[in-house]
């Protein structure tokens, strides 16, 4: 077994990673050259565009690699005794352009691997009061580093060095985090059957193994479409499949093979259905079947059956503080599919490898399944394991749980239950649809009744932790998107005392400029989130204002940054 904390043989690898450009430095060089004289805003980002797809071009040609440091604005110290390199940004990102694989490593882990040639890293994790609760050895991402240094310029030798020592890295990892060895998964048939071959159709599962192959996020099953996928967020047909158009009895016979004969008695009552299935060797999928127009239709969310950790999803490392409070309310927020449910479950199985604690998820349906590390799960499906949210969260104060899960607070009667639960001395997690942190505040307070909206401002102030919203972005170095994330906490700092002042006496507006002032506690607006993005050359300028709130102050800072000034 490798010493962890001892300088490994990787001469070759971290030669080669250092001498790596930083994708933003070398478009800001060519950029602020040619920039000189333009004063359009539109051409700006033209031109900013187009030096950064010629620039990746050139290093995609060269067979190289290009670096991304994410939350650029972090620093910290080593912790190896006597280097006094200063430790810059939360993550860094290596990048292929040839293959599009990268590989995220947490900027600690890639500071030891690039300067002292060791692969891990003691996080000392703490709550938002920055009160340790523990600590946790974190790995480079062996696998993901041989992957993205494949069809690169790499030396063999240097391949060899990380391959060497995967299976050392693998065995630690699954000692310190608790992870499980998962057997191999059986051959599975995605053969059409009988039936389907006299109705001349794919079989369910091999469809959803070849759009889910080809990339799609979402997928939709339509009388009259060919079977769609959603892939780098748009509707598209399978090119080998477009032809393939579902007649009303093709979407029926697929939809009630997904029901037994209990969800198909109640989904002719009522006509909706939510479930979610697993199929081996594919994914786990979350379910919504309905009827339209008279015909059936189904759309399925492509669920991984392997929980990202956060440093993969790039989640800001002060998010991994929230799930070691005590007690309070935790919110992610969003429109559908920005990644909502992913980001918590990167939370949760990251607070799943560090505490001793009992974890309960009321979803409809389940979506993440969660395997006990360090703390143990209890996962219950509303309409199946209980009744109703409310009468699962009553149960679930009687179940002794640390942490409770909402999969989603669409409700006044599931708002109130996660409230209470949150006074109670229990962390409430949950997710909620809408654009923007403070937004969120006011969605769950107009829910209820004008005579119980103070009430429910009074609760919200004294329990709420973090609110959190994000959308996710068109990458423009790469195919892919990214996702912008907007962070309210309420901290136990005479600034986290005027937020609950700001909550309590309706004084929302104030929050934006708590938020906006606030970047030394962690906070940031979704423009900060879009202009960290744009400077790090993942987004376009035209895609960052399209999913600004307030284009204006971003245009200004782009500006600024051309070294221009304010808008002509």
């Amino acid at each position: 077994m490798l010493n962890m904390n001892e300088p490994l043989p990787l001469d070759v690898l971290t030669s080669y990673l250092k001498a790596q450009p930083v994708l933003a430095d070398m478009v800001d060089a060519e950029y602020m050259k040619a920039v000189k004289g333009v004063t359009v805003d539109g051409e700006m980002r033209g031109l900013r565009k187009r030096i950064l797809l010629k620039i990746v071009a050139g290093i995609k040609e060269q067979g190289g690699l290009y670096r991304i440091t994410h939350f650029r604005d972090l620093t910290a110290k080593c912790a190896v005794e006597g280097c006094e390199i200063p430790i810059d940004g939360g993550y860094y990102e290596f990048s292929n352009p040839r293959t599009n694989k990268n590989v995220m490593i947490p900027s600690h882990i890639a500071h030891n691997l690039l300067h002292h040639s060791m692969v891990a890293y003691e996080e000392l994790c703490v709550n938002l009061g920055n009160s340790p609760v523990g600590t946790i050895w974190m790995y480079v991402d062996g696998p993901g580093l041989v992957s993205t240094l494949k069809d690169c310029t790499c030396p063999e030798s240097g391949r060899q060095e990380i391959e060497s020592i995967i299976p050392d890295l693998q065995e630690a990892k699954r000692i310190s985090q608790g992870v499980k060895i998962k057997p191999p998964e059986p051959d599975y048939d995605f053969s059409p059957n009988d039936t389907e071959k006299a109705m001349g159709i794919l079989s369910f599962n091999g469809m959803m193994k070849i759009l889910v192959d080809w990339g799609a996020e979402d997928i939709h099953i339509k009388a009259g479409q060919p079977p769609l996928g959603v892939v780098k967020g748009d509707v598209q047909a399978h090119p080998t499949h477009c032809q393939d158009v579902l007649t009303p009895e093709h979407t029926k016979y697929y939809a009630y093979g997904l029901m037994d004969e209990g969800q198909q008695r109640q989904f002719e009552e009522t006509r909706e259905m939510d479930l979610s299935f697993l199929t081996p060797g594919i994914a786990r999928f979350r379910c919504n079947i309905y009827w339209s127009q008279g015909m059936i239709g189904m759309v399925l969310r492509v669920i991984g059956t392997q929980i990202r950790p956060p440093e993969v999803l790039g989640v800001p490392p002060v998010l991994k503080k929230v799930v070691f409070e005590r007690m309070g309310l935790v919110l992610v927020t969003g429109q559908t599919g920005s990644g909502k449910t992913t980001t918590l479950a990167a939370l949760l199985d990251y607070c799943n490898m560090v505490r001793r604690i009992h974890i309960l998820t009321l979803e409809n349906p389940v979506e993440y399944v969660y395997e006990s590390k360090r703390a143990i799960f209890t996962q219950r499906a509303v309409e199946i394991d209980s009744l109703s949210f409310p009468m699962g969260m009553r149960a679930a104060l009687r179940e002794k749980p640390d942490i409770i899960l909402i999969g989603e607070m669409r409700d006044p009667d599931t708002i109130n239950a996660g409230l209470k639960a949150a006074e109670t001395g229990h962390l409430v997690v949950s997710t909620l649809h809408t654009n923007d942190a403070v937004q969120t505040i006011a969605r769950m307070v107009n829910a209820f009744p004008p005579h119980e909206q103070d009430t429910v401002r009074q609760q919200l102030a004294t329990c709420i932790r973090a609110c959190v919203a994000q959308r996710l972005i068109p990458r423009m170095d790469k195919p892919g998107r990214v996702c912008a994330i907007e962070i309210l906490l309420v901290t136990p700092n005479a600034r986290g005392s005027n937020t609950k002042d700001y909550i309590a006496n309706n004084q929302l507006g104030e929050l934006y400029k708590v938020v906006a002032t606030s970047g030394y506690d962690g906070m940031q607006s979704m423009n900060v989130a879009l202009f960290e993005q744009y400077r790090n050359c993942m987004i376009s300028g035209d895609d960052a204002l399209g999913f600004s709130d307030n284009p204006e102050e971003l245009i200004r800072w782009m500006r600024q940054s051309s070294g221009i000034g304010s808008r002509l």
